[in-house]
């Protein structure tokens, strides 16, 4: 797709490059490289796209990952359909990607001079409603195909139907004491090289007068367990 040189540029530019996390399969990257090829005023299906995250419990999903017995692989994310889980809260925005993209430093008729505009970073923060064992995260995205016209593995607003896409599962190290009305807070990275993409995360608890409980190691520092490369 980065590479193709066509005979003439597109009015409409398709893709199906989105994954559970909305952007884990290098859509932005693989877009940025081919909307070289939209006439001037051409759109992009998909439009955009969102990735969302919550704290989850799963003992199930907890123990699958434990059984291997490494680092690498509570360093790695999961594509997986929940079905013996428990989300504290409903998931929040982390970051979106929007396309054609105008925001980065990209020539019209041209490949991107590097790949930071594509950096992400995110903090949120959840309050607990009851006591709970935290075992991970859970990642969803939703889209905006064209106008309107949405697609989503979001739980408030999934696309009826649709099983193309199951959400993406985060593990951590530790599984974390999340008491009562703490605040759970979630750091995201997404991050690049020359050569690769890849995700950082860690989990940060705060009783509920403020006072730190729980902080995990940053997972997956550099890449070192899990990235995708370009």
């Amino acid at each position: 797709m980065r590479k193709w040189s066509p005979p003439t540029k597109c009015d409409i530019l398709v893709s199906e490059l989105l994954g559970s996390f909305g952007d884990n399969e290098l859509s932005p990257e693989c877009l940025d490289g081919a909307q070289k090829f939209i006439k001037e005023g051409g759109i992009s299906i998909p439009a955009n796209y969102t990735a969302f995250a919550s704290p989850l419990a799963s003992t199930r999903l907890n123990n699958n990952v434990a059984a291997y017995k490494d680092l690498e692989h509570y360093e790695t994310p999961y594509v997986v359909m929940f079905q013996q889980v428990c989300e504290l809260a409903p998931p929040k925005a982390l970051w979106s990607f929007q396309h054609p993209n105008t925001q980065g430093d990209i020539p019209a008729d041209g490949d991107p001079m590097n790949n930071l505009h594509n950096v992400r970073y995110n903090h949120v923060e959840f309050t607990a409603k009851h006591d709970m064992i935290m075992n991970g995260i859970a990642g969803y995205f939703e889209s905006v195909l064209y106008k309107d016209v949405m697609i989503s593995i979001r739980p408030k607003t999934h696309s009826p139907g649709m099983f193309s896409w199951f959400p993406i599962y985060f593990p951590i190290r530790t599984p974390v004491q999340v008491p009562k009305d703490s605040t759970v807070s979630l750091q995201f990275w997404r991050l690049t090289d020359a050569k690769k993409v890849w995700y950082e995360w860690t989990v940060t608890v705060q009783g509920k007068h403020g006072e730190e409980m729980t902080t995990l190691p940053i997972h997956n520092v550099s890449g070192r367990s899990y990235y995708v490369g370009l």
